[in-house]
């Protein structure tokens, strides 16, 4: 096994299924995450995502490799978390950090993966901690609309540049400071079992087309309301699915319904 870390450079970078362009897209690595690397391929490699241990091939020109001490000294000195930042570095480059980014603070600098030194310029990067608790403050369904909304549904995706099901709900625990698994099927064994129709808000709805394997997850919002990102309606939208609603073809769907607490 290679003894090589990744640390993403770009603001996200695709997560290939294949060591390969045309593949498909399972996840995504953004600014400053950390993956392991598992093998190489010429200009690929395979890595192991250290936050959920999700695995695909990464092409390098968006990723920093280095050994795992530094990936590890750089995870215990990101403690910024970005809420959709851009920063100007001192050289002039203007770097866009998505939702979720991880850079080191040393206010009033903010220091890249790269190397690169900057200061923010509009958004704002956050310590992690501070952001956990403004999250924690407020329902998850409500965090991730006011986070989300407007987001165009991406398969793949993990952030407000583009995101699908299950990153939405990964992202949106990930900001309370719960690591959640990266596909909704692993998400339905997280936290406790709650009985299909006695689910409150903020609760993760699972839903099979076919009743075989789960395909999608919500989140429950106020007043028969879900959060969701679907690729029906593009995106991420909060939308009734009380009977006669568009969305009320998902209630006989419905197969699990977990509530994760942090």
């Amino acid at each position: 096994m290679s003894t090589t870390s990744l640390i993403g450079r770009s603001g996200v970078a695709p997560v290939f299924r294949e060591p390969n362009l045309r593949s498909e897209v399972v996840t995504q690595l953004v600014l400053g995450e950390t993956a392991r690397v598992l093998a190489a391929e010429g200009e690929w490699r395979r890595a192991r995502l250290e936050g959920d241990r999700y695995e695909g091939w990464v092409h390098r020109g968006y990723a920093l490799e280095t050994d795992h001490e530094i990936a590890r000294g750089w995870r215990d000195s990101a403690t910024g978390w970005s809420e959709g930042a851009v920063v100007r570095t001192e050289g002039g480059d203007i770097v866009r950090l998505p939702v979720r980014a991880r850079v080191g603070l040393a206010a009033p600098r903010i220091d890249l993966p790269d190397g690169r030194v900057g200061t923010v310029i509009a958004g704002s990067v956050l310590p992690y901690e501070r952001c956990r608790a403004r999250a924690g403050a407020v329902s998850p369904d409500l965090w991730a609309w006011r986070t989300f909304v407007g987001t165009p549904y991406l398969w793949g995706g993990v952030t407000p540049w583009g995101v699908d099901c299950s990153g939405l709900v990964q992202t949106t625990f990930l900001a309370r400071g719960i690591r959640l698994p990266r596909d909704a099927a692993q998400q339905a064994h997280e936290g406790i079992p709650v009985e299909p129709g006695a689910e409150r808000q903020g609760d993760l709805l699972f839903f099979s087309e076919r009743g075989d394997r789960i395909t999608h997850v919500a989140l429950a919002g106020p007043a028969g309301t879900l959060v969701h990102s679907t690729v029906a309606l593009g995106g991420v939208v909060l939308e009734s699915w009380a009977p006669g609603a568009r969305a009320a073809v998902l209630r006989p769907q419905l197969v699990a319904v977990r509530r994760v607490n942090g």
